[in-house]
């Protein structure tokens, strides 16, 4: 089997999307570029100082081998109800945003919310895909995407990977914790051998100050994380 190349795109998650816009690049250019990310990925001072994911790169969380090791089902079936008010905070191409909307229904709402228009269109073509459009709201920060519109109306916030790419996190936990309903909670996940523990701690205190409590929940086995909730 071909590891990168045409032969292995799975074509379910790169609907839309050519082959020659995935892999444009060479494939020793390309090889070259994973083997450096994989390599960063063990130097903490390197990584830290990275922001956006790519776009690329995100087209990788879509496959299928992803699953074993972050099953949407089983990371967020015991949070989510029908008819749920949901908000994937740094949703990128909408790897649980389509799980999401389908767990909460055609009576909730799934409220994507991204930096990267690019990966907000990519999603939406999904959601078509998924005949879940109609629950999926995308919403593109400093355009459509505006904290105040959404004061005490969610049930539930996916932060999954995304808050290490936040420059200034006291904003954004504020604005979280002012979104949910009491009791609403927040899954806050990020990537081992990316963010050091210590730097995960520092932000479940900036989380702490913004009035959120922490349970003693700890949802992604492969993963740095924690549960978030408004008393």
């Amino acid at each position: 089997m071909q590891l990168f190349g045409a032969n292995f795109i799975y074509p379910d998650a790169y609907i839309g999307v050519s082959p020659a816009e995935i892999f444009i690049l060479p494939k020793s250019q390309l090889h070259a570029e994973l083997l450096t990310i994989f390599l960063i990925g063990f130097n903490y001072d390197s990584m830290e100082k990275t922001h956006l994911c790519p776009v690329w790169v995100a087209y990788t969380f879509l496959l299928p081998v992803r699953k074993l090791q972050h099953n949407p089902d089983e990371i967020l079936g015991p949070y989510i109800k029908p008819g749920m008010k949901i908000m994937d905070y740094g949703c990128a191409m909408g790897y649980f945003s389509i799980p999401l909307a389908r767990m909460t229904g055609p009576q909730g709402t799934v409220y994507c919310v991204d930096i990267q228009e690019k990966m907000l269109e990519k999603l939406e073509k999904r959601a078509v895909k998924y005949k879940v459009d109609k629950i999926i709201k995308p919403l593109l920060v400093d355009r459509n995407y505006h904290p105040e519109e959404f004061s005490e109306q969610l049930d539930f916030i996916l932060l999954f990977n995304v808050v290490h790419e936040v420059p200034d996190k006291k904003q954004l936990f504020y604005d979280l914790s002012r979104m949910m309903k009491k009791d609403g909670k927040i899954l806050f996940s990020e990537p081992k051998g990316h963010v050091r523990p210590e730097r995960f701690e520092r932000s479940v205190q900036i989380a702490r100050e913004a009035g959120l409590s922490v349970t003693g929940e700890k949802p992604v086995k492969n993963g740095i994380s924690a549960v978030l909730i408004r008393g």
